[in-house]
């Protein structure tokens, strides 16, 4: 895993175009509205949030991780949150390459981003994912997040902006 970088983005947009062309392949309507799109990317890569996983000098994955408070996960229903800390790393735009799909790289992946900012003494960990989205779910528990509740999103014009928000602290 490593920090993305601009030379990336084209194989990046074509990661979330799988991942799109995936979800709405199982009858799931998140990122069916153009989210995320290529500002929404390269303002990850210029903030230096956007990270890439690595395979066989392949980008085969890509996730944003933000460091601070996001404003959808300040409204939480059904639920609460951990702890009341607005430091915290959010993770979102989780994506494998469709070319990797099936091999467990995703928990590899977010194993990574979990040890990764470990080591920069961040040990609040925040993720959403759309409740059918049972492959994110899995990849998410996987790595020992527990759901909290429900938060909404603003994905553009986002047919379902209700999220599972889960949450992971490590000590």
């Amino acid at each position: 895993m490593r920090r993305a970088q601009n030379s990336d983005l084209s194989e990046i947009k074509h990661i979330i175009d799988g991942a799109r062309k995936y979800l709405k392949k199982q009858g799931i309507d998140q990122w069916q509205s153009g989210y995320p799109d290529e500002e929404i990317i390269k303002k990850d890569i210029d903030n230096s949030e956007g990270f890439v996983l690595i395979v066989d000098h392949h980008v085969a994955g890509y996730a944003a991780v933000i460091i601070g408070e996001d404003p959808a996960y300040r409204f939480i229903e059904e639920g609460a949150w951990l702890n009341a800390s607005i430091e915290y790393a959010i993770i979102h735009r989780f994506a494998l390459s469709e070319s990797y799909r099936g091999q467990k790289l995703s928990q590899r992946f977010m194993t990574a981003i979990l040890t990764y900012f470990n080591t920069l003494q961040i040990n609040d960990f925040r993720i959403d994912t759309h409740p059918e989205n049972i492959s994110m779910r899995r990849v998410i528990k996987s790595n020992g997040f527990s759901k909290q509740g429900i938060i909404h999103v603003d994905e553009k014009q986002a047919i379902n902006n209700l999220r599972w928000a889960y949450q992971l602290v490590l000590r």
